[in-house]
């Protein structure tokens, strides 16, 4: 641990264990004493008897003769905020942790937008909505669905919606209004829908969805996996296979997706 840190940690732990001390001396010592004194006296309680209770215990409980019982308690609470001491600084570094890697993978879709598609990256700038027609579009589920198959069928990928063709950031927002729930909630249910719809539940398994903020605007990031066994899109009453080449997904024939996946296997 650096230097800094160590020095850092132990004044938290200092400032959480003075104030444990300075607690359990100045409040809970004087608040035991006069629980002690109703038990002890078998009297019931009324505040009015609990505030003249309360003077005499304050003024006894700082005399020469309770030092005993305030010692014990003040040590006490000087441990209580040690453990405390330690949990914050448990928290904050797990905070902090979450911090960095969330800045690490906004990094790395700034890199990924500003790199262009490619065998490993596609924009959509919806699920939904149509940006030339400016209405809802249901066949772009489709769209959408032939993407992720393509990349579950070849090497896995990242689907970026939000963005267009030419990585300009179109955002959510227009998606969000065809939805019922028109938020991050609806649009994950959504994805998960049209990959249940299109290509099988089991696929979803393959699926990871993550949201960020780019020029101001929501995105949506679906980290697609490899599949091991061949996805086929339910298109109609036809399944149609789907693979990855280059920055485009292209349907094979039905020949050409058993020479494919024998090609895989190997």
């Amino acid at each position: 641990m650096k230097p800094r840190i160590l020095t850092k940690n132990l004044k938290t732990i200092l400032i959480h264990v003075i104030i444990g001390m300075g607690l359990f001396y100045f409040l809970v010592h004087p608040f035991t004493m006069v629980l002690y004194w109703f038990e002890f006296n078998n009297t019931a309680y009324s505040f009015t008897l609990f505030q003249e209770v309360l003077r005499e215990r304050l003024v006894e409980a700082f005399t020469f003769k309770m030092v005993g019982m305030s010692g014990l308690l003040t040590v006490l609470g000087g441990f209580l905020g040690f453990i405390s001491g330690l949990i914050w600084i448990n928290i904050k570094q797990k905070k902090d942790l979450i911090n960095k890697q969330e800045r690490l993978l906004q990094r790395d879709i700034n890199e990924l937008i500003a790199r262009g598609e490619d065998e490993w990256v596609e924009f959509k700038s919806s699920i939904r909505y149509d940006y030339y027609r400016k209405t809802t579009n249901r066949s772009l589920e489709g769209v959408i669905a032939k993407t992720i198959s393509g990349f579950m069928n070849a090497k896995g990928g990242k689907l970026i919606v939000g963005v267009d063709d030419d990585g300009h950031v179109l955002g959510l927002e227009n998606d969000f209004k065809t939805l019922k729930h028109k938020n991050k909630d609806g649009f994950e249910r959504e994805v998960f829908r049209i990959i249940s719809e299109y290509l099988g539940r089991k696929a979803s398994f393959g699926c990871h969805l993550s949201f960020y903020r780019h020029e101001q605007k929501d995105i949506c990031l679906v980290d697609v996996e490899s599949s091991l066994d061949p996805v086929y899109v339910k298109d109609g009453k036809n399944t149609v296979f789907y693979i990855r080449t280059g920055n485009a997904t292209y349907p094979l024939s039905v020949e050409e997706t058993v020479e494919y996946l024998k090609i895989k296997k190997t």
